[in-house]
């Protein structure tokens, strides 16, 4: 589809170029038009995304060299990592912003702004721990009756990117589990660090969700627990859509199938829709996203992304029932400009993330150590998908990325039924993993 320059450049450039003088500068991210390849069936996602970057470099200096004729040489720019993904930053006066936008090869250009966590809460609740500690498995992996599909799957073979804090890679539940970590610092630099750590809790806490063992009582926290782990370590200090995309880059490299974020900033990014784009339809991964917790009425991006699955949160509210959670965003957007997706409805279903007990990296209290804890948020959702996703992968190998999407999405539970679905608490309902399962089969 052939779009207007002013298509190409983020509504979020308003807020900067309201006040700006002619010779201001920003930091963009670019995102320009792949080259086809042709890809050999015998290649894997690394090599994949290998055949990618080389073909990229073209359309990378073709870039450069627009922007040196703009700015005679007055400017900064660099490539996202080894390149997987199509896309670079580069320092842009607002004249050359509208002149950049013009080339055929730029797809979308996204000021480079602070991303941050989905912060989570931390709460304790004893008796349930001591139901969970009785039954040998989190509320969450008992409510969806995550048991009883690891006889089909355990996630084995299948890769999760994770972009987060970082983990703490020493955690007994995380064993053999986490496969390459790295640090992308603020100017999205890459940085290789041993031991592995978490610069917060937050991203061991979602490893152990998606991939962690069982703590010494016996309480399985996992719902993939053969999965294997890539963190990327994108929430330390200023983090910004640099630091993300390298993120991003990073994982498609190490050839994953699904990437999990918890992350995003409190507004619709449309120009995000090319990235998730790309990463399903050229690289077939998977993108997770939180949809925030700013309560029904508001959204995250990119979580809000048509083309993401984002994630909202229910509670357990008695022995088996559930409902969404005060704090789980929720909301229906329009765009009337829009053809294909006039509406889009978010989040797209939900998942346990209130009371979720998972691993942690050690944290001195009184009584001791301890290397677990409870939270609440759609951060602790969202992992409880991407590991649905790896034991669906798992057990159906050859299913691309929309069958499982539509998998999880057609027989989530929804109370209202049918007819009430998607809306913007539920989305098309509470994830259903043994029904999901079976769609696969049929």
């Amino acid at each position: 589809m052939h779009l207007n320059p002013e298509q190409k450049i983020s509504p979020a450039f308003e807020a900067y170029l309201a006040d700006s003088k002619r010779r201001d500068k920003y930091e963009a991210v670019v995102i320009y038009q792949a080259p086809q390849v042709e890809i050999s069936p015998s290649y894997d996602r690394t090599h994949v995304a290998r055949a990618q970057a080389a073909a990229h470099t073209q359309i990378a200096n073709r870039i450069h060299s627009v922007v040196h004729d703009m700015l005679n040489d007055d400017f900064r720019m660099s490539r996202i990592g080894g390149s997987a993904l199509p896309a670079l930053t580069v320092e842009l006066t607002p004249a050359a912003l509208y002149d950049l936008a013009k080339q055929p090869d730029v797809v979308a250009i996204m000021p480079n702004q602070r991303i941050n966590l989905i912060q989570p809460e931390f709460i304790a609740y004893e008796e349930l721990h001591r139901n969970e500690a009785r039954l040998g498995v989190t509320w969450g992996l008992e409510h969806l009756e995550i048991p009883n599909l690891w006889s089909r799957s355990r996630g084995r073979d299948i890769s999760v990117g994770v972009l987060d804090t970082g983990v703490y890679g020493n955690h007994p539940a995380l064993n053999g589990r986490v496969r390459d970590f790295v640090v992308i610092d603020p100017l999205g630099r890459r940085i290789s660090a041993a031991p592995m750590f978490d610069g917060g809790i937050h991203g061991t806490h979602v490893c152990g969700t998606i991939a962690g063992g069982r703590t010494p009582e016996g309480v399985a926290i996992g719902v993939a627990p053969e999965a294997d782990l890539y963190v990327a370590g994108v929430l330390m200090g200023d983090s910004t859509l640099r630091t993300l995309f390298e993120g991003i880059d990073w994982a498609v490299e190490k050839g994953v199938d699904i990437i999990n974020m918890s992350l995003g900033f409190n507004y619709h990014e449309p120009m995000f829709t090319k990235v998730f784009e790309i990463l399903i339809d050229q690289y077939e991964i998977l993108p997770v996203v939180s949809v925030g917790n700013e309560y029904l009425g508001n959204s995250s991006s990119p979580g809000n992304s048509h083309n993401a699955l984002a994630v909202g949160a229910v509670e357990k509210m008695g022995r088996n029932k559930v409902d969404v959670a005060f704090f789980s965003s929720g909301a229906s957007l329009v765009f009337p400009t829009d053809e294909e997706n006039k509406v889009v409805t978010k989040p797209d279903v939900v998942a346990p993330g209130v009371q979720v007990f998972s691993c942690i990296p050690p944290m001195l209290r009184p009584g001791g150590a301890f290397l677990y804890t409870y939270m609440n948020g759609t951060s602790m959702a969202s992992p409880h998908v991407a590991g649905l996703a790896a034991l669906l992968m798992g057990a159906h190998p050859k299913a691309s990325v929309p069958e499982i999407v539509q998998a999880i999405k057609e027989t989530s539970r929804h109370p209202g039924g049918e007819a009430a679905r998607p809306d913007n608490r539920w989305g098309y309902g509470l994830i259903d993993p043994k029904e999901a399962m079976a769609a696969l089969c049929s």
